[in-house]
């Protein structure tokens, strides 16, 4: 089974890529970093299972998931969490993942939790969350802002929208100021979710740097 971690840096992969060291059948073949957009680089992986250990910000956590689950539809995805209150594992739960485990679990468990996890042992009920409505402001864009609106809940920058729709950064802000007002959000966080909410995500078919999983 081959695993890609996904944490805020090196250090943070290694203490859980401890906790599967020793566990038979479990190879993990790197980390990506959870600071930036991940979703490319986990589909360039082709691994079968991805660990995504929580970060203290909560909706970038759910930003990266619902990322991955876009990039790599069919993966698993296990979420490793300080926070096992049942409205954050609905929410996470919401984004994509398939299984939380609570980070208190000893290192030298992690990884037979994980396989079974994997197997098909283990099902847990986490409590159903509330349906995602569909803002009706969606309908007040027009074909341009939702084009740009579904790159920048993507993780694409600006710059990266202006290359790819052969337009300025400057028109990019232009369309995003327009989606702001129209959606009743100020930043790109808040349309971002309402985007993610309305199943907006699309996958960017730009492949990652060669680098971009760290081995």
């Amino acid at each position: 089974m081959r695993v890609v971690i996904v944490a805020d840096g090196k250090l943070a992969a290694d203490a859980v890529r401890q906790g599967l060291r020793y566990t038979a059948g479990i190879d993990v073949i790197g980390y990506v970093d959870s600071t930036r957009r991940c979703g490319p680089s986990v589909h360039a992986a082709d691994a079968d299972l991805v660990l995504v250990n929580d970060r203290e910000h909560e909706q970038a956590s759910l930003d990266r998931i619902a990322e991955i689950r876009a990039a790599v539809p069919e993966i698993k995805i296990i979420m490793l969490t300080r926070d096992m209150d049942p409205d954050w594992l609905s929410e996470a739960c919401r984004a994509g993942i398939d299984a939380a485990v609570s980070s208190a679990v000893a290192s030298g468990g992690l990884g037979t939790i994980v396989r079974h996890i994997v197997g098909g042992d283990v099902f847990h009920a986490f409590a159903q969350p509330p349906a995602a409505e569909v803002s009706p402001a969606i309908d007040q864009l027009t074909a341009r802002e939702l084009q740009i609106l579904r790159l920048a809940a993507s993780g694409s920058s600006n710059g990266r929208i202006a290359r790819e729709l052969w337009v300025t950064e400057q028109t990019v802000k232009f369309h995003l100021s327009n989606i702001y007002r129209k959606l009743d959000v100020v930043n790109r966080t808040q349309a971002s979710h309402i985007a993610h909410l309305n199943g907006m995500l699309t996958v960017d078919p730009t492949p990652p740097a060669r680098d971009a999983v760290a081995a």
